[in-house]
């Protein structure tokens, strides 16, 4: 038949066809599909765990739109549930591809062998295992359709052998057929139905106090400039979750702030006082809305998503609008003339101003050590237009989403949960943004988890700024565990706090550059160096263990 081949020359050419440009795997998995894809100038890069590897296409993914992929063998696949879990919880599209030993050695205590496909039934959209070469075709097929419709999430593919040779040298008889529509987020635009685009207007015309509040679903859909048009026309402040950062400029008059437990006053005080609040590709959890209190249950409620069984799932008052964020607001915004509510926005405004007023005292401080308000706030002096900011979980995430004043045509992203995902996954965002000035915020407590991805950094080249606010702590904790140990807290200690370590020189042993910062007035030296630097830098900003976030909602 004249379309036979091999199965890693279809794989390799899949993805290919698929637009891949990066794969990320730990030995030993479809080595020869790899030496196939190296041939058409797919990139396969290898870090030094399967968790690693997981947040480096994690990465790469949410910044490209594409289908991050991530490989590893047999008995790297518990270490793999663990990279791709942050992806899961974030809603990243990755394709996870994982060996599996032949069924003649299944159910008989095989070395190294457990039941793959119930690691990952509960952290993956589509989950499956190919036994047979013509199972390749239409299962790699589904793994991108799965992965880029409805709400993107990761998939997972068993492949038999434990690291895939025998379908690698199987005979795949169908032709190629790689579907196009698959290779990109949101892979449809669907619009919602106009009888509930007409409930959802006369609600928007009866409420006073209205508030957009936009999520990663609005990034993912391009929605920016609708969101930012149907504010203006109908005079409604803009406030986003943490993953919505950069929808909107953080100094414009119409922004409120980011919502939720990691958020800021004035965004939750704003949701808490309004009557209507319209929800934009962000699914309500109890992370955005401060525990369903910010709006409290009662309050009325828009939801537009790409994901059907998220409307109202949170929120019972809710009028669903099931579709793409950038095209149902287009179809809102044509739906209803211009509006003005004054009051409404003055009212938001001075939450605003007084919020900003109180984290001033921290931004400017000239304490040593280092307040991480000032770090931020350095950072922000310094970023291009065109920078990327990837924060680390905790309270890395708490600080750079209240004290980092970003730009629409910047980039952010944050881990979902996973405390040290920020440092392999700035890796992946840059080999996915290679143009892009890309920084990566994270506290010592995190990148003690990924230390040696300093050599994978060193080993491929990829250029990015790591800042490392080092308090010798992991702060987040030690605020209950303080109190857990009130009467012991010497033994306190020993439950939240680490030895001095440089960073900086550590980062020199990899042949990376290391700079140390002791004063807040070196912050933008040292950033300014970096970024004229050749290779990768990581920045040891020696910060204050004692300081503590700023609270999601003052009590006033």
């Amino acid at each position: 038949m004249a379309n036979k081949m091999k199965g890693y020359e279809y794989i390799a050419k899949t993805f290919k066809e698929y637009g891949v440009s990066h794969i990320f795997y730990i030995e030993a998995i479809l080595r020869m599909a790899m030496r196939e894809m190296e041939k058409t100038g797919i990139q396969c890069i290898m870090p030094h765990s399967e968790n690693a590897a997981g947040y480096m296409a994690d990465g790469y993914a949410r910044a490209t739109g594409k289908p991050g992929i991530a490989m590893c063998q047999s008995i790297g696949v518990g270490n793999m549930v663990g990279g791709i879990y942050d992806a899961c919880l974030a809603n990243t599209p990755l394709v996870t591809i994982t060996g599996k030993k032949t069924p003649n050695y299944q159910y008989k205590n095989a070395y190294q062998e457990t039941d793959h496909r119930l690691l990952y039934e509960s952290i993956t959209k589509f989950n499956a295992e190919i036994t047979q070469a013509d199972q390749i075709p239409y299962l790699l097929r589904q793994c991108f359709r799965e992965a880029t419709t409805g709400k993107p999430k990761p998939v997972h593919l068993d492949i038999i052998n434990h690291i895939g040779r025998t379908m690698e040298l199987a005979e795949v008889e169908e032709p190629q057929n790689a579907e196009t529509a698959y290779t990109q987020i949101p892979a449809y635009r669907p619009a919602a139905q106009p009888e509930k685009i007409a409930l959802a207007a006369s609600a928007l015309k009866e409420a006073k106090k209205p508030a957009i509040v936009a999520g990663r679903g609005a990034i993912v859909s391009a929605a920016a400039k609708e969101i930012y048009e149907f504010a203006i026309k109908h005079d409604i402040p803009i406030i986003t979750t943490p993953d919505g950062k950069t929808l909107i400029d953080e100094t414009d008059a119409i922004w409120a702030g980011c919502c939720g437990g990691y958020g800021m006053d004035c965004a939750n005080r704003t949701t808490a006082n309004s009557d209507l609040v319209i929800y934009i590709g962000t699914q309500a959890s109890d992370q955005t809305t401060v525990e369903w209190t910010c709006p409290p249950p009662q309050t009325k409620v828009i939801q537009i998503d790409i994901d059907p069984v998220e409307l109202g799932r949170c929120y019972p008052n809710t009028i669903g609008l099931h579709g793409d964020a950038k095209t149902v607001v287009a179809q809102l915004l044509e739906a209803l003339p211009s509006a003005k509510r004054a009051e409404w926005r003055a009212e938001v405004a001075e939450y605003v101003k007084n919020t900003l007023a109180e984290y001033k005292v921290f931004q400017e401080s000239a304490a040593t050590p280092i307040r991480p308000e000032r770090l931020c706030y350095e950072l922000g002096k310094v970023l291009s237009d065109d920078a990327v900011v990837v924060s680390d979980t905790g309270y890395s995430a708490q600080w750079t989403i209240t004290m980092l004043r970003m730009k629409a045509s910047q980039k952010y992203f944050r881990a979902a949960g996973s405390l040290g995902w920020s440092f392999p996954a700035s890796m992946g965002v840059k080999l996915g943004l290679p143009n892009n000035p890309v920084f990566c915020l994270i506290g010592d407590g995190g990148l003690y988890y990924h230390l040696g991805e300093m050599e994978t950094m060193a080993r491929y080249g990829i250029k990015t700024i790591t800042i490392v606010n080092n308090n010798q702590i992991l702060a987040q904790s030690s605020v209950d565990l303080k109190k857990v140990f009130e009467e012991d807290p010497e033994r306190g200690r020993s439950h939240y706090t680490f030895m001095p370590t440089r960073f900086s020189e550590i980062a020199k042993s990899f042949g990376l550059n290391g700079i140390i910062v002791e004063k807040p007035e070196e912050i933008g030296a040292a950033i300014a160096m970096a970024m004229k630097a050749e290779k990768s830098t990581i920045i040891d900003v020696i910060t204050d263990p004692d300081a503590s976030v700023p609270g999601p909602l003052n009590k006033k």
